[in-house]
This record gives structure tokens, sequence and C-alpha cells, in this order.
């Protein structure tokens, strides 16, 4: 087993961090209902008629998946909802952001439209301000680019998608409790093969929870003391739940230098904007 890293980097930081004392009320994908503010980091991304999911980083920045942006939506057809519990539903927690920019990834292309499956968002600021932290919005952490969970850790995968594969409709917010599996296992050819790149990796369940339309963009949220990182981004996989067809994301530390380059230089021309990034290398998932 991996040793644990030391705890005294995750005690500053101040990412990553739920409501205390929200519990889970049991029933995406077989998971459960998660209470208001379980998952501050949440983001609706609405595009034109389509729905994405996607992470808070930073006050500004949203990560989410590039395979939502695929049709070159333009940026007023874009609106991202921070706080929101039930889908296309807002109130006195949430908060409603236009898009001054979306940028995917540079070796993204729509040929190969699941490999470097990530995108930023950048919202356009309110009054001078983009998201505030509340109870109901806060930035999950970024992984540093050495940052590695075991094989079999436990994440948290969080979504307003379907919660069955023929559903045509979407839900209040909904979580579940993924284990992360083995690359040589997912890249098995009765599983995906080859089609289970560098830049991946896959993470399921025995009780098939997973991830389902709706959901793309969505974080792979793993813990390390108690502090959430952002380890994956939900990407695709062969329909919702399969019996042993896990579901595979966009494993963001291969992507954290790209994406702290994006923010710094965002940076040069506009106020300070800081991101929530570690040293922790390796971190035993629970």
């Amino acid at each position: 087993m991996a040793p644990r890293p030391s705890r005294s980097p995750t005690r500053t930081l101040s990412c990553g961090k739920r409501q205390e004392k929200r519990i889970s009320r049991g029933r995406i994908l077989f998971g459960t209902s998660a209470l208001p503010g379980a998952h501050p980091w949440m983001a609706a991304l609405y595009i034109a008629d389509e729905f994405c999911a996607g992470t808070l980083v930073s006050s500004c920045w949203i990560v989410s998946a590039a395979h939502c942006f695929l049709r070159n939506p333009l940026k007023s057809q874009i609106r991202v909802v921070l706080g929101q519990h039930y889908f296309n539903d807002t109130g006195p927690n949430t908060r409603t952001f236009a898009v001054q920019d979306y940028i995917l990834y540079p070796h993204y292309t729509q040929f190969e439209p699941t490999l470097n499956d990530i995108a930023l968002v950048k919202l356009k600021k309110v009054e001078g301000r983009c998201a505030l932290k509340t109870p109901f919005i806060r930035p999950i952490c970024l992984p540093g680019r050495d940052m590695m969970f075991p094989d079999h850790s436990s994440c948290k995968i969080s979504g307003w998608g379907h919660v069955h594969e023929r559903a045509n409709s979407y839900s209040h917010l909904m979580e579940g409790v993924v284990k992360i599996i083995p690359f040589d296992q997912c890249s098995s050819p009765d599983v995906y093969g080859s089609e289970v790149r560098s830049g991946m990796l896959c993470a399921g369940s025995e009780s098939c929870v997973d991830a389902c339309q709706g959901d793309s963009g969505g974080p792979l949220a793993c813990d390390c003391d108690g502090v959430s990182f952002l380890y994956g981004i939900i990407s695709w996989g062969d329909g919702c739940g399969r019996s042993g067809k896990p579901g595979v994301y966009t494993l963001v530390p291969k992507y954290s230098d790209w994406i702290n380059s994006v923010i710094k230089k965002s940076r040069k021309t506009s106020q300070k904007t800081s991101v929530n990034r570690t040293k922790i290398n390796i971190c035993v998932g629970s």
C-alpha cells in the first residue's frame, strides 16, 4: 500500500471542503439523492438546447468536457448556474453567469471525441466579480500533475443526468460512490480494449453505480484527508451502469499544467484569479 502523504498541505487549502454534517439520503444511476451543499463545486452548463455539468476550480473558472462544445456554440448561448440542486431551477442559493470564453484542450479533435476530453469555461463577471464562496458554492481542489489515487480508491460522482439509461428527463442532484479500476483491467478486450487510452481512467462499482446522459463534464471527486480533488471528468462509457462496462473519465492530473497555464495567462489581462492546487503526490483513497 502506498504511504500516506503528510497531512499538513491539505490543512491550509480553502478548496475542496463540503458543508459539514451533510449526509446523503438513500436513491447519477443507482446512486443516492445529494443534499443541497454536498457538492458545492458542481456547475450546471446550459448550452443552447443541450446540457452538461462542470466543476468550479476557482472563482471564474469551470472545468468540463470538451465534447460538450462539439457544435461550437456561441458564448451567448451558454449559461452557467452554480449552487443548483434541482435541474433548471434557480433560487436564493444559486448564482447564474454568462460565459466570457470557453477553451478546448489544444489537441482535442471531433474525430477522436473521447481523447483529451477537457475544456475550460471562463465566467463573465457580474459587478466586477465571479463566484463568491457560500455554503452552496465553493471550488474543488485541482490535483498536481503527479498526484495519484491508487487503484480501488473510492471516489464520488455527482450530476443531474438520467437516473436510468432510457429516461427522458433530468432530476435533482444525485451522487454515487465508485472505485478506480486498474487500467489493465479496463483496457482488456472484454471491457474497452484499445478505446481506453493514456489520459483516461475507469471507475465503477459492483452495484452498477455510474454516470449517465447529462452527467458529462461533471466531477470524479476523490478525497485526501477530508479534502476533495478533481481527479476525473465524466467523459464516456458503454450505456449507463451496464455490468462489466465502467464509466471512463478524463484523468485531470495529466492536464493540470495546461489548466494552470490558461488561468495564469488570463490573469495577466484581468484581476488576480486564484486557483486551488496542491503538491501532494500520492494519497491513499478510502
